[in-house]
């Protein structure tokens, strides 16, 4: 139950939820044309032998599953630009990386076209058409067929939220685990929808800068500890609270400046509380620079930012001088910056493909 439970919110996650009904598409009837007894008996006669397919209104929604836990859905939306269906599918057992979705037209009887990757895996067409007396068949084009038989969604008794307050993030887990951190991809709220108590760990956390209060559950302190373990036996709130260090300062302060590399110019600049915005430019002549945008978090260990994300612009000028243009070479740069203790930088640039990086010496 906890299992098909935990499937069916991370799904719905990825789909959502929405409602409405269906649109019938109506068939043209041609119009026949008096020309002379025998015409019109022959017209009728072809009309008969050839009749033209009808187009049923789609009425099958819902979610669907097959026996082996795939997932499919099949919902109307109306709040779009195009009203439709929106069809989703849970092909695999990562909802995160095995599930696609998107809106699909009405070919004849069936839902057919293109659904989006919604993780790594490549699009997929589909066809989606009725199947026994209340299920669904989904065809996968050049791959499998899938069976889907109605759900019977479990009704969420209890719905937990989790919030932040200030600058921070959470992360939580089912049981007495320590929940993962995604410094990637972190996020500062959550819903937690069960249809029976369980057991679950929050973590609240924070990058330099910010630091951990305490928590709070339904408005009331709750624990100062950033990692809690929780019996979830009726809807609450709770909210990790954070604020900023009073003593903290940013690494980056201490090498904030000019830099110069022969005819390469750079400049250090603090960005939020423990990131580096660096410029890099190269004048190769008065009509044309080259710039690198650069940011990126200082480790204040080995005084390292591995960066990515970096665009590279060319910018020219007119003939006063001024910027004519600058258009970005590439915007997904990577690459190291190392600062030393002696006012120097070492910058390697992974897209220049020389083994040669450049070293900057502080200007001003």
């Amino acid at each position: 139950m906890k299992k098909i439970l935990a499937l069916i919110l991370a799904f719905c996650l990825i789909t959502a939820v929405f409602a409405g009904c269906g649109n019938a598409a109506e068939s043209a009837v041609p119009a026949e044309s008096s020309a002379s007894a025998s015409a019109a008996q022959e017209e009728a006669s072809a009309s008969q032998a050839e009749p033209e397919e009808t187009e049923t209104e789609w009425s099958r929604e819902g979610y669907f599953q097959d026996e082996n836990e795939h997932m499919l859905s099949v919902i109307w939306m109306d709040d779009v630009g195009d009203a439709g269906w929106y069809v989703g599918c849970m092909l695999g057992e990562d909802a995160a990386e095995d599930s696609w979705g998107g809106m699909l037209p009405q070919d004849g009887n069936s839902l057919k076209g293109v659904l989006p990757s919604s993780g790594s895996k490549e699009d997929i067409t589909v066809t989606v058409a009725e199947d026994d007396a209340d299920g669904l068949i989904l065809t996968v084009e050049g791959g499998e067929t899938y069976h889907f038989a109605p759900m019977d969604l479990p009704t969420a008794t209890i719905i937990v939220t989790i919030n932040t307050e200030g600058k921070g993030n959470i992360s939580y887990a089912q049981g007495e685990v320590t929940p993962e951190i995604d410094e990637e991809f972190p996020f500062q709220s959550a819903q937690i929808n069960l249809a029976e108590p369980d057991t679950y760990t929050l973590l609240a956390w924070t990058r330099a800068g910010n630091q951990f209060v305490k928590w709070t559950r339904n408005g009331e302190d709750f624990s100062t500890d950033p990692q809690i373990t929780v019996s979830l036996d009726e809807s609450a709130e709770f909210i990790a609270v954070f604020e900023e260090d009073p003593d903290w300062q940013n690494p980056v302060m201490n090498f904030v400046g000019e830099y110069e590399c022969g005819q390469t110019h750079a400049k250090v600049d603090c960005f939020e509380s423990d990131e580096a915005w660096i410029t890099i430019e190269n004048h190769d002549s008065d009509e044309e620079t080259i710039q690198w945008d650069i940011t990126g978090r200082l480790d204040p260990e080995t005084l390292t930012i591995e960066y990515s994300g970096c665009t590279k612009s060319v910018i020219t000028y007119d003939a006063d001088g001024d910027v004519a243009s600058q258009e970005p070479e590439y915007e997904d740069g990577t690459g190291t910056i190392v600062f030393g203790d002696d006012g120097t930088f070492t910058w390697h640039e992974n897209q220049s493909g020389s083994e040669e990086d450049l070293v900057f010496e502080f200007a001003s």
